[in-house]
């Protein structure tokens, strides 16, 4: 609203209470008050309302209009004998009057003698005041009246020649917390505000209505009590209000502690479940000042830790209020450990305040911020605890855990690693499978070996033997001794990271899924990839792999459903992201879009190391410097990753993608001698492996299709590069073979069959995949539930889990199979074969 929306002119006049043209609750209870107090029948009329709902200007003006009717009237209990006919006492505020005065005011009406029209506070525990409220509830005549509503405020103040939005109107009634009489005040205020105002300076409404709610709310509480205040004031601090507490942490009977807490929600300073009215808190602590306040805050504190069971909210509270108890931090990190990340961060620091340098304390609390996010906040604490720690230390590997974590993070492969040197292959414990991919990573595959070996000879129980396979998968990737070959360690992986055991969240966690992703697309198995991307769950991590799996499969409808709408916080993250948006631009041949990626994409990659991991973003960074022609730019990169694959003795595994993807490369860069060079070490690479020599014959074709005659290759040569390339999950590519090849060719009935294997390969693409590696096997069941038509309690019975949990798996299913309404959904699932 602006000091434009405000009416000047005088606004017309509001209706008067009881006004027939105004038929609100209250003008409906004075007509029907002013039908009964002439006839002399029996009246008890009450009006109950806190401080500033209008309860007394709606008493003046039914004296005013009794008035005029020849009836009657006392202000008060009259101080002689009442006349023959009943009186009409007008009492106000009744919940100050003495209880022996109400009751015989009760009695008095009950015998006919008076007619009384009351006001009063709320009260439900004054047994006196309640037996006036049951008679005027029996007659009814009993009138609530109730906070303010934001359309009750817009109206107030279009009466009140003010234009406002319901937004703003909204803010009126929380600061002014409904009162009536002070949202009147604060609308006057503005307008007032306004017309003083000069012509188009605008007026701040806001800090119009907090002076005039602070001024109504200062002059309130300095009204009452002090043991009411008290209870406010621990109202104000979430303390517990139940009667038990109030009397032990205000020393005083049960009976009073309950008639305070009466009093204080009588003050309308309390709404809904006892929550304290925000905009009072400044008067509050003006009023009772802040000595006080602590005061109360510690003994409250101190009263809840006698309790039986402390929760983790009772124990924050007493951290805050300066209690310095051990018992606080036990229940502060059991409320962490099943707390979201941010929370648990809130509660750890809560705890190290009370016990400053507790090592269990920081070490979660370096976790769990690693967990939310606060990458530099995690780091500063690992760093603080590693700078003189030992590695013999009992529970130093966690503290390199997140040190290490941090450092991926950060994109510093190296650092993560020398700090697993450093840790020692006999101190790693628990960390072994971390320690073993940062590592891996790094291209030490003799330190990665040496801690796999330090774990022989312990006792294989379930977690060790799980976590036992995909060491020895990711080590079989880069060279180890698993029987069968290669694609035997993806197996092992996809078994040791999907085995239903504890301890496989986090960020640790999600970097080495991370890495065993990125092993299942080198190996061409992207089944696997799915299955191990499910394990990720519904976090960003999972968004951000199913991305990289549905670029690397020709998805492209999917990459772009699935690229956040935020940058990640992690520059490694950043940069895997950027790769994608990269490719997907060039599978697209949207050159402007590559060119405006392109900067911001070096200035990601010179803040990373690359590392094993990375090798298929800096692929689509390679291929798109070669698409724009500044290769020379990220040559130093290109080299360094070359020099990770020797150091490693070029594992098929990984090296086989790398350089098919610099004949790629090279193809597109028209560089007939690199591309050569490249085929030269992916012919090296995968002489003795039957389906990656597959990339080898891909390869081979695409340069031929780039550099050759046309003449020169087959149709039976473009076919076979077109199988191996979709046996190893590349489909895109595989449709860009075929359909340049028919492009290529010279005789139309050739050209014709490889357009028409293009459209067929790419048709594979979009046809629907199963379901199955998508869905958890939980999700799966309640799909088949949901196709035979049972509603989510009868599936919830069947599969016997509750109908919350089935409505949260089927948003699950509904987000992983891009389905909106009901009928897509259905059809959907039907299309993945599950009817």
């Amino acid at each position: 609203m602006s000091s434009a929306d405000v009416g000047r002119a005088a606004t017309s006049p509001t209706p008067t209470v009881g006004d027939r043209r105004d038929p609100t609750p209250a003008s409906t209870w004075v007509d029907d008050i002013l039908d009964r107090a002439p006839a002399k029948l029996s009246l008890c009329a009450v009006v109950v309302g806190t401080p500033g709902s209008g309860r007394t200007g709606l008493l003046k003006a039914m004296h005013e209009r009794l008035r005029g009717l020849d009836v009657p009237v006392s202000v008060g209990m009259p101080s002689t004998d009442v006349p023959a006919g009943p009186m009409v006492v007008l009492a106000d505020d009744l919940h100050t009057w003495p209880g022996d005065l109400v009751a015989r005011m009760a009695t008095m009406v009950d015998a006919g003698t008076i007619q009384l029209i009351a006001t009063t506070e709320p009260r439900e525990t004054d047994q006196v005041l309640r037996r006036v409220l049951d008679l005027a509830r029996r007659s009814g005549t009993l009138l609530e009246l109730g906070a303010m509503s934001t359309a009750d405020v817009l109206t107030h103040a279009a009466r009140t020649g003010l234009t406002l939005t319901p937004a703003t109107a909204s803010q009126i009634r929380r600061r002014c917390g409904g009162a009536r009489t002070v949202v009147t005040a604060a609308l006057l205020s503005i307008r007032e505000a306004a017309a003083a105002a000069a012509p188009g300076e605008p007026v701040d409404e806001m800090a119009v209505v907090e002076r005039v709610a602070r001024d109504r709310h200062h002059r309130l509480l300095r009204g009452l009590d002090p043991t009411t205040l008290s209870v406010l004031a621990l109202a104000s601090v979430r303390a517990p209000l139940d009667p038990e507490s109030l009397a032990e942490t205000l020393d005083v009977p049960r009976d009073a502690a309950v008639g305070a807490l009466d009093r204080a929600r009588g003050s309308g300073l309390l709404r809904g479940a006892d929550v304290f009215v925000s905009s009072a808190r400044e008067p509050l602590h003006a009023v009772l000042g802040n000595r006080r306040l602590d005061e109360l805050r510690r003994t409250s504190a101190a009263v809840r830790l006698r309790a039986t069971e402390l929760t983790a909210d009772d124990a924050l509270h007493a951290a805050e209020s300066g209690v310095e108890d051990p018992r606080l931090v036990d229940a502060l990190l059991e409320g962490a450990a099943d707390a979201t990340a941010a929370r648990a961060v809130v509660l750890l620091r809560a705890a190290d305040r009370v016990e400053p340098g507790r090592d269990d304390v920081r070490l979660l609390m370096a976790q769990r911020a690693l967990a939310s996010g606060d990458i530099d906040g995690a780091g500063a604490v690992a760093d603080a605890r590693l700078e003189s720690a030992d590695p013999g230390e009992n529970g130093i590997e966690h503290w390199v855990g997140v040190a290490a974590v941090v450092a991926a993070h950060r994109g510093l492969g190296s650092h993560s690693a020398d700090l697993y040197r450093w840790l020692g292959s006999d101190n790693v414990a628990a960390e072994t499978l971390s320690a073993v991919t940062a590592l891996l990573a790094v291209g030490d595959r003799t330190a990665a070996s040496a801690i796999a070996a330090a774990g022989d000879g312990q006792p294989p129980v379930g977690v060790r033997a799980v976590r036992s396979l995909a060491i020895r998968g990711l080590l079989a990737s880069v060279g180890g001794t698993v029987d069968g070959g290669p694609g035997d360690g993806v197996d092992l992986v996809v078994r040791g990271l999907t085995a239903a055991v504890p301890s496989r969240s986090g960020p640790a966690a999600a970097r080495t899924l991370h890495a065993a992703v990125a092993l299942a697309l080198n190996s061409g198995d992207v089944h696997a990839a799915r299955t191990l991307r499910a394990a990720a769950g519904e976090s960003a991590d999972g968004a951000l792999l199913e991305a990289e799996i549905a670029l690397t499969s020709g998805d492209l409808e999917s990459v772009t459903r699935l690229l956040p709408t935020t940058e990640p916080i992690g520059m490694v993250d950043r940069f895997r992201v950027h790769a994608i948006r990269l490719g997907l631009a060039r599978r697209n041949g949207d050159v402007p879009a590559l060119t405006a990626l392109w900067p911001e994409g070096l200035s990601l990659l010179a803040a990373i190391e690359v590392d094993l991991y990375l090798l298929r973003p800096l692929a689509e960074f390679w291929q798109a410097a070669a698409r724009l022609a500044d290769t020379a730019s990220i040559g130093r990169y290109i080299t360094a990753a070359d020099r990770l694959l020797d150091a490693l003795d070029n594992p098929v595994t990984w090296s086989a993608p790398w350089h098919f993807a610099g004949v790629r490369a090279a193809a597109i860069a028209r560089d007939a001698e690199f591309a050569a060079e490249r085929q030269r070490h992916l012919d090296a690479t995968t002489a003795q492996h039957a389906r990656a020599s597959g990339l080898a014959t891909a390869a081979r074709t695409w340069s031929a299709l780039t550099f050759e005659q046309a003449g020169n290759i087959t149709d039976d040569r473009v076919a076979g590069a077109v199988a191996a390339l979709r046996s190893n999950g590349l489909i895109w590519e595989a449709v860009r073979l075929a359909g340049i090849a028919g492009l290529h060719a010279a005789d139309p009935s050739a050209a014709a069959d490889l357009l028409e294997t293009a459209r067929s390969v790419d048709a594979d693409r979009r046809r629907p995949r199963p379901v199955d590696g998508l869905l958890t096997d939980r999700e799966a069941e309640v799909a088949r539930e949901l196709l035979q038509g049972f509603t989510y309690r009868e599936i919830g019975a069947r599969l016997f889990i509750s109908a919350k949990t089935v409505e949260h798996h089927v948003s699950r299913i509904r987000r992983r199979l891009d389905a909106g309404s009901r009928s897509e959904l259905m059809s959907a699932l039907r299309a993945a074969g599950y009817s």
